[in-house]
């Protein structure tokens, strides 16, 4: 009878030991979540794209010979953008035909034509051409066929208003010793100064610049026709 005493005991200590290992079991099946931030890679990411692309800063050309004050583009030939291929503003293209053509010459001849467009010594450039209105500007090329030291360019334009005439509004000149890599030199904008331009005129538009470079490009922006007489690059 002693013996049996000891059974309810030992049931309850069997109990226990029950609820206790299942309750272990739910604990385990929870999982576990850290109050720390995540550590920080320690990859770098791949470098600026931007940094990459950036092309060498320019520098002047140290064996760039000096203009010594004299017109280096005197008598060179040069490559011009596509001209106006139609008669009268409102026509038809016609491959055939110029409006006001160039010669190759016109504008290195040292000649400047007089203040009307008729003078044969302008050539002229619109901005209708299809070339030039999707790229926004004309543009004339030069091989100078060695480095200069380069301070001024003057552009020679003809302002008639009653013909739909305009000075360009702006110029830009690219320099290069490669003719790969090209470098702007100056912008000159006088798109606030048209008006107190002179009608019926021959202008002198002058960009000043310091640079060195053995090819150049100028590149004209214009309201619709750009009369251009004579280039002059010291």
């Amino acid at each position: 009878m002693k013996k049996l005493s000891f059974l309810p005991v030992l049931l309850l200590v069997a109990a226990c030991c029950l609820l206790a290992s299942c309750g272990e079991e739910e604990s385990s099946s929870v999982p576990a979540v850290s109050s720390e931030a995540p550590a920080a890679s320690s990859e770098e990411g791949p470098e600026s794209s931007e940094e990459e692309s950036q092309e060498p800063g320019y520098v002047k050309n140290p064996d760039a010979v000096s203009t010594e004050g004299n017109n280096v583009l005197a008598g060179r030939e040069y490559t011009i953008s596509e001209l106006f291929r139609a008669e009268g503003t409102g026509g038809s293209w016609d491959e055939t035909y110029i409006a006001f053509p160039d010669e190759g010459f016109e504008l290195t001849d040292g000649a400047i034509p007089e203040a009307a467009y008729q003078d044969a010594g302008w050539m002229a450039f619109h901005n209708s051409t299809p070339a030039q209105a999707e790229r926004g500007y004309a543009y004339v090329q030069f091989d100078l066929e060695q480095s200069y030291e380069l301070s001024e360019l003057t552009v020679h334009s003809l302002k008639d208003s009653a013909s739909g005439i305009a000075c360009p509004y702006k110029i830009e000149v690219l320099v290069s010793e490669d003719n790969e890599t090209w470098y702007s030199a100056v912008t000159l904008d006088i798109s606030g100064e048209q008006d107190g331009l002179a009608d019926n005129s021959v202008h002198a538009l002058v960009a000043e610049m310091d640079v060195t470079g053995r090819y150049v490009e100028i590149r004209l922006t214009s309201y619709s026709w750009c009369f251009l007489g004579e280039l002059e690059l010291k």
